[in-house]
């Protein structure tokens, strides 16, 4: 897999959903991330795990990072993630039942229920990174509905 990322294309989106921790951080070049999606849950176990991950990523100029705010039950939730991380960007994924379900069922969270919170915010962070000029399409995400 690092070899995909090393070697993508201009016009390539490479999407992995990497274990936790920064084993793999340390082996990629530099300038070799357009953004690193750091899935943060409101723990101290996984702030402390996602500031060493953000930590390599700007020492070694991986390339940008975005901290997503996961499974947040309230504002004391986002509050506690965001103030871990001082200058750098937070999108909050709220808890939704609609995953635990979609879960249970072994079908996506899009197809149990579009409208659903987590599925909405999961679109507009889509979007924001659309807007950073990143070949992301947040419609391709969202069913067509005829």
């Amino acid at each position: 897999m690092l070899g995909q990322i090393e070697g993508h294309a201009s016009q390539r989106v490479v999407i992995a959903d990497m274990e936790a921790g920064a084993g793999t951080l340390t082996r990629l070049p530099e300038g070799s991330l357009d953004v690193a999606l750091l899935v943060v849950e409101p723990s101290a176990k996984s702030i402390d795990v996602a500031r060493r991950a953000q930590a390599i990523i700007a020492e070694r100029q991986i390339g940008l990072s975005l901290i997503v705010a996961n499974r947040v039950r309230d504002d004391d939730d986002l509050v506690l993630v965001s103030s871990s991380f001082p200058g750098v960007d937070v999108v909050a994924i709220v808890e939704d039942p609609t995953v635990t379900r979609s879960d249970r069922e072994a079908r996506s969270p899009i197809d149990v229920d579009p409208d659903s919170p987590a599925v909405l915010a999961v679109a507009q962070l889509a979007a924001r990174l659309g807007r950073w000029g990143l070949p992301v399409d947040a419609q391709r995400l969202l069913p067509v509905v005829e």
